[in-house]
C-alpha cells in the first residue's frame, strides 16, 4: 500500500509540471485539500513542507521544474525507504 501511495504522490508532482493547465490546477487543488492532509498523515509525511516545496516548483522557470520536480520526488522516495527500514 506505501508502495500505491508513494506512487500517487509521485504523479501529483509530476502533474504539477504538466502543460495542461486542467492537470496542474486539479493538482493544486488536490494539495491544498484536506484529503492532502490526510494522506500525508497517513504515510507519516509533514503536509506543510510538502505544500511549501510544491509551492516553490510552481514558482520555477520552465526550463528547471521538471528536474527539480524529479529531484523532490527522488529525496521522498529516500526518506520513505529509510523509515521503512527503521520499523
Amino acid at each position: 500500500m506505501r508502495e500505491l501511495n508513494f506512487s500517487i504522490l509521485a504523479q501529483a508532482i509530476r502533474d504539477l509540471t504538466s502543460v495542461n493547465r486542467t492537470t496542474v490546477t486539479k493538482a493544486i487543488d488536490w494539495f491544498i485539500s484536506k484529503d492532502f492532509s490526510v494522506f500525508c498523515k497517513n504515510m507519516g509525511l509533514n503536509s506543510h513542507s510538502l505544500r511549501e516545496s510544491m509551492r516553490r516548483i510552481l514558482e520555477m522557470t520552465d526550463s528547471e521544474i521538471k528536474k527539480v520536480a524529479e529531484d523532490t520526488i527522488s529525496s521522498l522516495r529516500a526518506s520513505l525507504w529509510q523509515k521503512k527500514t527503521r520499523l
